[in-house]
């Protein structure tokens, strides 16, 4: 078995596999960007057994946010490079749906003291709750998660942007 395709077995396993993917998830996965592979083709992928088209490296690649090149590194290499990949990708997409549910935190926040000020049903211990929550901003209310965390930034010597909110506390 040639080498080249010996490592891109293993690190095509291991990529499935930290992802706790079974080989049907892959496929369906790989279907989803256009390469059409079986569980079957897959398995002997896998074991070095056959030889991948480009397309399919290419979309396995993609899949696993990663590069050809690095499917193609040492084993040992890519697990390293697997783990990198999984926190950036983790934090990317964590600070993306903060930004957005803070947009839509704020949106829910004014249709709320829209409704609130023309309906006068709602009883008085709601609306003095309801307020003093709508008094807080996404950021006030960021500010408490961010306060229940032990702020882990001066352990590993990070300084807080001055023109983050917190750099004022």
């Amino acid at each position: 078995m040639n080498a080249l395709v010996e490592r891109l077995a293993a690190n095509i396993s291991a990529a499935r596999k930290t992802r706790r993917w079974s080989q049907q998830r892959l496929c369906d996965e790989l279907a989803n960007r256009g390469a059409t592979i079986t569980p079957d083709q897959l398995e002997l992928l896998e074991r070095g057994e056959r030889e991948p088209r480009i397309t399919e490296v290419s979309a396995i690649a993609e899949t696993f946010n990663t590069s050809v090149e690095a499917l193609m590194t040492d084993p040992d290499d890519f697990e390293q490079a697997l783990v990198w990949t999984a926190l950036r990708t983790t934090y990317r997409d964590t600070r993306r749906r903060l930004m957005q549910d803070s947009s839509e935190y704020e949106r829910a926040a004014e249709a709320l003291c829209d409704y609130m000020d023309g309906d006068d049903r709602i009883p008085q211990m709601e609306r003095e709750e309801l307020g003093r929550q709508l008094a807080q901003s996404c950021a006030a209310v960021a500010l408490d998660g961010y306060n229940d965390r032990n702020p882990w930034r001066k352990r590993w010597g990070i300084p807080v942007a001055e023109d983050d909110p917190v750099a004022r506390m």
